[in-house]
Parts: C-alpha cells; sequence; structure tokens
C-alpha cells in the first residue's frame, strides 16, 4: 500500500536546504496537472473507506489514469495506475461511462530520495507549498509512524501534519465530509 503524510510548509527552500544536508537527493522540478473525477451524483456525498477517485495526471514524466481508493485510515490508499497515450480520449471515455470532472490540481513538483523515503516539495496553485512524503508499506500504521519521525526531524511540527490527500482537503473545504477513517 501506498502510505503518505504532507505537511503545509512557509519556506520549501530552508526545508530543501534540510533535506540535502540529511543527504537528500533532489529531482528535477516538473510540473503536473491533475483532473480528478468522480461518479455523476456522488460528486458532494460523504465519502468513506471504499470511496474512490479517478485521476487523469499529465506531466512531464508522462500521462497516468489512477484509481485511488480510500482505506479505514486517513493517508493510507489502495492505488492503480497505468499509463495513457492519449488525455484527450480517456477523458472522454470517464464521462461518457458516467464521470464528472470533480476539480483540477496544479502542481510544481520536486522529487527526491531520502533512504527508504520517496518525497515530493510540492507548490500547490489551489493549497499552497507543501512536502508529501511516501512508504510504500503493507503495515500502515508503522509506515505512517516512520514518516511522521522524518518530519519531526526536519523541524515540521504535528500541528503541520496533514493525512488528507490534496483532493481530499480541497473537497472538505467545499463542505464534502470524510467519515470512517482513523
Amino acid at each position: 500500500m501506498e502510505i503518505e503524510i504532507r505537511a503545509k510548509i512557509e519556506n520549501l527552500t530552508n526545508l530543501k536546504k534540510k533535506l540535502i544536508n540529511l543527504g537528500a537527493t533532489l529531482g528535477t522540478q516538473r510540473r503536473q496537472f491533475d483532473v480528478i473525477y468522480k461518479k455523476k451524483g456522488e460528486e458532494g456525498t460523504d465519502q468513506g473507506p471504499g470511496s474512490y477517485i479517478l485521476r487523469i495526471r499529465d506531466s512531464d514524466k508522462g500521462k497516468f489514469l489512477t484509481f485511488k481508493a480510500l482505506t479505514e485510515r486517513r493517508g493510507v490508499w489502495e492505488e492503480y495506475e497505468l499509463k495513457i497515450d492519449n488525455v484527450k480520449e480517456a477523458k472522454k471515455i470517464l464521462e461518457k461511462i458516467g464521470f464528472i470532472k470533480a476539480l483540477t490540481l496544479t502542481k510544481e513538483r520536486t522529487p527526491g530520495k531520502l533512504d527508504e523515503f520517496n518525497f515530493n516539495l510540492d507548490n500547490i496553485k489551489e493549497l499552497g507549498s507543501y512536502i508529501e512524503v511516501e512508504l510504500i508499506d503493507d503495515d500502515g500504521r508503522k509506515a505512517q509512524e516512520k514518516i511522521k519521525q522524518l518530519l519531526f526531524k526536519l523541524g515540521i511540527s504535528e500541528n503541520q501534519l496533514e493525512r488528507r490527500g490534496y483532493p481530499e482537503i480541497i473537497f472538505e473545504a467545499q463542505g464534502m465530509r470524510f467519515n470512517g477513517q482513523k
């Protein structure tokens, strides 16, 4: 499973320096455009374990269709992804089978790696600056604790931590509720 925790950041430049001092490697900054789709009629309904979104991502790294489902634990996603060639046709297919565009995210993203952690330094047009740290593990609780320890080591406080995904943050700001997650 993919386990992620994000943290709202005031100064990405300072955080980047701390990561490099710990031995992190940084990739090249790239742009990503994510279009999030939800089943028509479910766009404003409460969400919980098993609820899902479909995402079309168009980035310098490629074009992808992703299925992301909520689990019982916030920040732990069931995720499947495949590369696509034609974003326009993929959008048409989703719309024809009953999905509608729920939101768009525009990111400037710098990927990185530190030991077993993958991370992204994100500047999101719709939300501001974040660090997103990810581990792939079968034990979501243990992985979340490891991620939190890394973030604390970087000087990030508990109140900056965010287990919700970027779409979830925006959906909740629009009044959608997420139930049944720990």
